[in-house]
This record gives C-alpha cells, sequence and structure tokens, in this order.
C-alpha cells in the first residue's frame, strides 16, 4: 500500500492537545484570581474592609472555586473524548496500512462538515469513506434512525457521514472528471454492533467487519479512472480548499 500523508487521528490528537492546554490556562487564571481574592482578605484590616466585606469575599471565592471545579471537569470531559476518538481512528488507521498493495489510504482529511477519518481506493473495489467512533456498549437500529445503548447519539453520525460522502465525491469529480460511486462506513471500535441494514445508504460495522467489507467484490467502470488518478485525489485531499 502507498504511503499517505498524515496519521490516523492526527487532526483529534492535535484537539485534545489544544484542549489540554485550554484546560491548563484556565485553571491557573481562575487559581489565580481565587488566590487574588483571599490576599484581599487577609490584608481586609489594611484595607479597611468590614466583616460583610470579608464575607462577600469568601463566598465569591468559594463561588469562583465552584465555577473552576465544574467548567475544569467538563473540559477535562471533552479532552478524554478527543483522545478516545484519537485511538478509534488509530486503530482503524492499523488495520487499513496493512492493506495490500491494491489499496490507497488516505487519513485524516479536512472538509467543511469535520474531518474525514479514512479514505479508501481499492484498485478493484472502489471508493469508501470511513468515519470511526469509540462509544462503547451497543449499536442498534430502529425506524431507520442509529442508537447506541438504546438512544440517539449526541450528533447525527449519519447525517456527518452523507454530507462528507457528497462533499468527497464532489472533489474526486473536480480532480479526475468523473461522478464516482462511494460506500460510506461508519465504524465503531468500542461497541457491539447489531446485524443493522444500511441507513441511507451507510454501512454500520464493528472494526472486525471492516476488511469484509473493503474487499467486497466492487466492479465498477469508474474504478479504473479513480485508480488511475489516486495519487491527483491524494495531493487534491489534503490541499484543496476545505470552506
Amino acid at each position: 500500500m502507498r504511503s499517505h500523508n498524515k496519521r490516523a487521528g492526527q487532526s483529534t490528537r492535535d484537539m485534545a492537545e489544544r484542549r489540554y492546554k485550554s484546560r491548563v490556562r484556565f485553571v491557573l487564571l481562575a487559581a489565580g484570581v481565587i488566590l487574588l481574592i483571599l490576599v484581599v482578605v487577609s490584608k481586609s484590616e489594611v484595607l479597611g474592609i468590614g466583616g460583610f466585606g470579608i464575607l462577600g469575599l469568601l463566598f465569591l471565592a468559594r463561588l469562583a472555586m465552584d465555577l473552576m471545579e465544574a467548567r475544569a471537569e467538563k473540559m477535562m470531559r471533552e479532552e478524554r473524548r478527543a483522545i478516545r476518538g484519537a485511538k478509534a481512528e488509530e486503530k482503524i488507521g492499523t488495520i487499513l496500512d496493512d492493506l495490500s498493495e491494491d489499496y490507497l489510504v488516505i487519513h485524516d482529511v479536512a472538509s467543511p462538515y469535520g474531518n474525514i477519518d479514512h479514505v479508501v481506493i481499492g484498485k478493484r473495489n472502489g471508493v469508501f469513506l470511513i468515519e470511526t467512533k469509540a462509544h462503547s456498549g451497543r449499536v442498534s437500529a430502529a425506524n431507520g434512525r442509529l442508537l447506541v445503548n438504546g438512544h440517539e447519539p449526541e450528533k447525527d453520525f449519519i447525517a456527518q457521514v452523507l454530507r462528507n460522502t457528497y462533499w468527497l465525491r464532489e472533489e474526486i469529480r473536480r480532480v479526475i472528471g468523473v461522478q464516482v460511486w462511494i460506500v460510506p462506513v461508519l465504524v465503531f471500535t468500542n461497541a457491539f454492533v447489531e446485524r443493522i441494514v444500511p441507513i441511507k445508504g451507510v454501512t454500520v460495522i464493528n472494526k472486525k467487519y471492516i476488511l469484509n467489507v473493503l474487499q467486497r467484490p466492487n466492479i465498477k467502470a469508474q474504478n479504473v479512472a479513480v485508480w488511475e488518478g489516486r495519487e491527483k485525489i491524494r495531493e487534491a485531499l489534503y490541499t484543496s480548499r476545505k470552506l
């Protein structure tokens, strides 16, 4: 398989790092404010602050501490979510990077609708867009809706995949002048996924079935043109304007 320019999960790792730095800056700033209030309280006699003023400052310090803890906890959860997402993308990336020379794998493609985790171009199998999720538990479907642990997920994953699929199709058409069929795949790395009929054309699977999906026969006339233009496609996906 040909080499690629980005690592799987690279953008998500960068996001986790940015969230970590933001959390540290916020905690340091909040701690500085609280410390300043406590210093003022300790100098209250010199500053001529009376009992009610001291009580007000102590209340303000306590309020600031509670707000800091709540906000820092939320920021930490977001950071951990990004780390889990990066690990999931890296797991799938490891599987994809072991594909044969008959596949080109493109990781971490920026789009106007959020990063595309992986694009796979097969010499005989066509084009695949793969979105990876790190959710645990059980994935199912009801009335054409995706459910995670019996509830709709925090985002509409199917809509996300489809938006990126339409965008990718247009980008490929722009580069090689051919309208291609793209197989959209939603992969869960940690969840048990029930046997689900594709939802709006999106295949939903656990990671252990990803190779089965990629290796299905898919004989289409466009495959030859896509395979011959694969390097141009990769270059365009990494360099074209996304907005």
